[in-house]
């Protein structure tokens, strides 16, 4: 009897076993597959990061072709002959032409990457993400843009005299306008682009979807503090380095449009 007893121990111990043993081999495998995912995820984005970057570069190369101003190589073996500092992406200006058209670059080059590298049923959801980024650069630039200039141009009519002072103070006070504009030109359009794009995507993919601006939007805007310090204070060091910030900047647009999945 005893025997017997031990027996079926021995059997429910041996059990107990196997299943943990089971247990343990399927969470393994569980954990493997889960790491191999995150890793095949955070490949895919550095490759949609690598196609935001690639359509900057070439809205970089269209616009320094078609640049009237100088004449910039975009061949790739002469460029860095040359001293940097005379290169297009260290020289120009940039103004609202020049960040739409190297946001677009980074967005198109997002949605191609995430299109190619993500899945189909996402495509959608990229387009409207893409739709959203680049209202959001555009209104907000043109806005900063056209209200900075603005208020240079009232000080100078109103404070003549202030605006070639040594005086401190009354400098400052002939750049408040241009400040004052470029503010209100941000919040604004960052306000309109982004009920815009809400009420275009709801047209076209009849879709309502309340996309909110995200903290990501505002990587976008440091070409909104840029054009504004242009105006605020030009020839300045500090705005000339936050202005050779913009294009690396803006393959935020393009990596956050590529990346954009359908919810569910």
């Amino acid at each position: 009897m005893s025997v017997g007893i031990n027996d079926n121990i021995s059997k429910i111990y041996q059990a107990q076993q196997t299943v943990r043993q089971t247990t343990s081999n399927q969470t393994a495998v569980a954990n493997s597959f889960s790491a191999q995912n995150k890793k095949s995820e955070k490949l895919k984005k550095i490759g949609i990061g690598v196609c935001a970057a690639l359509g900057v570069a070439a809205s970089l190369a269209v616009l320094a072709k078609f640049d009237k101003s100088k004449s910039y190589t975009i061949n790739p073996l002469k460029m860095f002959r040359g001293k940097l500092k005379d290169s297009y992406i260290f020289s120009t200006e940039y103004k609202t032409k020049e960040i739409v058209t190297i946001g677009s670059g980074s967005i198109i080059g997002g949605l191609i990457g995430g299109t190619v590298l993500g899945n189909k049923k996402d495509f959608k959801s990229k387009l409207r993400e893409g739709i959203v980024q680049i209202a959001n650069i555009t209104f907000p630039i043109a806005l900063v843009e056209a209200l900075s200039s603005g208020g240079t141009a009232l000080a100078e009519k109103t404070m003549p005299n202030w605006c070639n002072s040594k005086n401190v103070v009354k400098q400052a006070a002939t750049k408040f306008p241009a400040a004052a504009g470029a503010m209100i030109g941000l919040l604004t359009g960052m306000y309109i682009g982004n009920k815009f794009s809400n009420k275009l995507n709801e047209k076209i993919f009849h879709k309502k979807e309340n996309r909110p601006i995200a903290y990501t939007d505002f990587s976008a805007h440091v070409d909104d503090i840029g054009v504004a310090a242009t105006f605020v204070a030009p020839n300045n060091f500090i705005t000339k380095t936050i202005s050779r910030l913009i294009p690396p900047a803006l393959i935020v647009a393009g990596y956050e449009t590529g990346i954009k999945k359908e919810s569910v």
